[in-house]
């Protein structure tokens, strides 16, 4: 570019007319072209500014969601563990009944080994008492297990058949059966296949493992694949990505390799969606087996992978105190959830029986914060090996030199070049694999080289936000090379203006929401610096204010045109209130009758909607989708505890009788958060797409771009 460029300029300078002499046609055409050429890079270059900020956008929103998530889940594991808690309730009996119902309808999360043995497990989700009627026209699976299996269970997902509940219960029997053996740390040896294919995140993209597949062939023991991670959540095809990869496993075992993710654990499918898709695909008492069962599996999924002695491949990542020799040791199935660690039994009869623990010297109750607590557990062994999965699951690479709390995500660490130097040189490794985050090119290479980012779920955030990417290394080197991709649903391309359009709106919609479920504390926030109740702030006070309130880190000022306007009658100033005019429709949703009764009542509820869904999960242990009229009232009791919000039992009370719409003492849940997505699906160009893709999810119908030839090719294609 840069020698294209001197050449104009030199064509130009030598052919500069004179005051006495006209330009010639060669002189007129080449100052076009610098004058388009100049244009053209100011176009990418705003568009690439405006790329970059919805970006931000996107990621602060992401992971402020899981820090709530967390600061949730530290609530809930003070709540069950009770030691500090129960002494700071004073006799609340009515928080102490929310209390024990929890308890008594999450029975079938608790990770603790010794409350479900495994005869239980095996009696309750046994499979082969299942008949399957003579009218299915999906996936049948026969004994032994071989290759065309897999085969016939992509085409069948391809086919839009949704599979049986026997034949999801066997694979899932199978596969823990084939995990059993398996050590935490695998090993995977190039010498027989002189490749190896890693593919990182692809939360429920069925596009997207399609794709792979059809560029680098299914998996054999010629051609073996490391799936590393968070391959569940988000998507709506978690269940049919999930099956395909365990039946991948059983019929090559030793040439596919799953890594656990931090998603791979039912306390975050809780949240982000893969418990949800199972209830839509499956009745209530089967999906009630494959939660179960699902939840057992992902605690034996082994942690890494070291590739030929060389490479080392986590999800997460590392930290200064990341022990090979110990994790190898670690008896991983206990950790089903490591946001949920075992309870003791000592904890649980001590709720049950309402008795009150001495308080601690302190004699507060410690604050849920938006960082994963290190629990109490029986032991420092315990509570150190429990860190050791948290590090590898939830840690994040940093550019800065040492180690330090993960504050921006929440959890595991933040680990410098000097960490992964001394962790690659005390191991004798090359250099490091990890996945975990959403890159825009799909990799990125860290560390000077010593660690490799790979992301393999395309329009992670929206649709050409990011490209996926897989990594292919090669013996005997197992240099990194990789392949992008990027799925669509139709065979247009969008150009890059219709692309970072698209963003841009669906960015500052997520924004507008953000608005609306914070109304009363920004406009509080804004009334400070506008004393004479005239409306209108300076921009820098409008900026310091939102930030104050919403703490995202985001560039207001470039920001503020998308999100209010400027005074009419000075420009330097901005009228405030229009900061909520693109949420008006929320306002007119069908909670309003809950609103009239008290105005803050459904802008409290609404932020804390995901928090909502999580707690009444957790309550809804037999996947009805129904709660009594206590239940509910308990929950909106332990949302109140947790958000320190003063919503008083009065306006829970009315609230529960205007969602019994029927008076029978019992809530339809999804009815009550159908209001909170209708409320974000107004106005948005781009939901019709997506309920589309739900719909499809609902009846097992995935929407895909199939490769060239309709099917998938069973050779590499490099």
């Amino acid at each position: 570019m840069d020698e294209v460029r001197r050449f104009f300029r030199a064509a130009i300078l030598s052919c500069r007319p004179t005051k006495y002499r006209k330009p010639t046609r060669l002189e007129r055409s080449m100052k076009a072209a610098m004058l388009i050429q100049r244009w053209y890079r100011r176009y990418r270059a705003s568009h690439e500014a405006q790329r970059a900020y919805t970006w931000t956008i996107f990621q602060k929103m992401e992971y402020a969601n899981e820090q709530d998530h967390l600061k949730l889940q530290n609530f809930f594991n003070d709540l069950m563990s009770n030691k500090q808690l129960l002494a700071s309730l004073g006799g609340d009996n009515t928080l102490m009944a929310a209390m024990n119902t929890v308890r008594r309808r999450s029975q079938d999360l608790k990770s603790a080994k010794d409350m479900v043995p495994e005869l239980d497990l095996l009696k309750a989700t046994e499979y082969e008492a299942i008949t399957v009627p003579l009218s299915y026209t999906g996936f049948r699976l026969e004994k032994p297990y071989r290759q065309n299996a897999l085969e016939q269970l992509i085409d069948s997902v391809k086919g839009k058949h949704r599979i049986h509940v026997r034949y999801v219960l066997e694979i899932l029997h199978e596969a823990r059966n084939v995990l059993k053996t398996m050590p935490n740390i695998r090993h995977a040896s190039t010498s027989l296949s002189k490749k190896i294919t890693v593919v990182g995140d692809l939360h429920g993209k069925l596009d997207d493992l399609l794709i792979i597949f059809y560029k680098a062939g299914l998996p054999d023991t010629t051609n073996p694949f490391i799936f590393n991670g968070d391959i569940v959540d988000r998507g709506f095809f978690s269940v049919e990505i999930i099956l395909i990869l365990l039946m991948a496993l059983i019929t090559n075992p030793n040439a596919v390799f799953i890594n656990r993710g931090n998603h791979e654990d039912h306390v975050m499918n809780l949240r982000y969606g893969f418990i949800k898709e199972i209830s839509n695909k499956y009745r209530q008492l089967e999906s009630k087996k494959i939660r179960r069962l699902i939840a057992d599996v992902f605690g034996w999924l082994p942690v890494a992978t070291i590739i030929d002695h060389k490479v080392f491949v986590v999800h997460g990542g590392i930290s200064d105190a990341t022990d090979l020799k110990l994790i190898q040791t670690l008896k991983r199935a206990k950790f089903t959830s490591v946001l949920n660690p075992p309870l003791e039994l000592d904890d649980i009869q001590l709720l049950e029986h309402h008795e009150e623990p001495a308080p601690e010297p302190t004699g507060k109750v410690t604050d849920s914060q938006a960082f994963l607590k290190v629990p109490e557990m029986d032991s420092a062994e315990a509570t150190f090996e429990w860190k050791q999965i948290v590090d590898l699951l939830w840690s994040d690479p940093s550019p800065n030199e040492g180690c330090s709390p993960n504050t921006f995500r929440g959890g595991g660490m933040y680990f410098g070049p000097d960490v992964s130097r001394a962790f690659l040189k005390a191991n004798n490794l090359q250099y490091i694999i990890r996945s975990h985050e959403c890159k825009q090119e799909g990799y990125e290479i860290t560390h000077d080289g010593r660690v490799v980012t790979i992301f393999s779920a395309s329009n992670y955030y929206e649709i050409g936000s990011n490209r996926g990417a897989i990594c292919r290394l090669t013996a005997p080197d197992l240099h990194p090379h990789f392949v992008q991709f990027i799925s669509t649903r139709g065979h247009k391309r969008l150009t890059m203006k219709q692309t970072t359009t698209t963003m841009e709106e669906k960015a500052i919609k997520h924004l507008n929401e953000q608005f609306f479920a914070h109304k009363a504390d920004l406009l509080e926030a804004f009334e400070v610096y506008d004393p004479a109740n005239t409306g209108t702030i300076k921009i820098v006070e409008w900026c310091n204010a939102v930030e104050k309130v919403l703490k995202l880190g985001l560039p207001w000022r470039t920001l503020r045109r998308r999100l209010v306007q400027t005074s009419a009658t000075n420009h330097h100033l901005v009228d405030y209130n229009t900061s909520f005019e693109d949420m008006s429709s929320i306002d007119d949703t069908p909670a309003r009758p809950v609103r009239s009764r008290t105005p803050l009542l459904f802008e409290t509820l609404y932020r804390q909607k995901d928090n909502l869904e999580v707690i009444f999960r957790w309550m809804d242990q037999d996947n009805s989708g129904i709660l009594t009229m206590e239940e509910f009232q308990h929950g909106c009791i332990l949302l109140n505890k947790h958000m320190g919000n003063p919503l008083s039992e009065d306006q829970i009370k009315a609230l529960a009788q205007s969602l019994d719409i029927n008076k029978d003492g019992q809530i339809e849940f999804n009815e009550f958060l159908e209001a909170f997505r209708l409320a974000e699906s107004e106005n948005d160009n781009f939901e019709e797409e997506e309920n589309e893709s739900l719909q499809q999810a609902a009846a097992g119908a995935p929407s895909i771009t199939s490769p060239p030839n309709g099917r998938l090719n069973g050779g590499t294609a490099w």
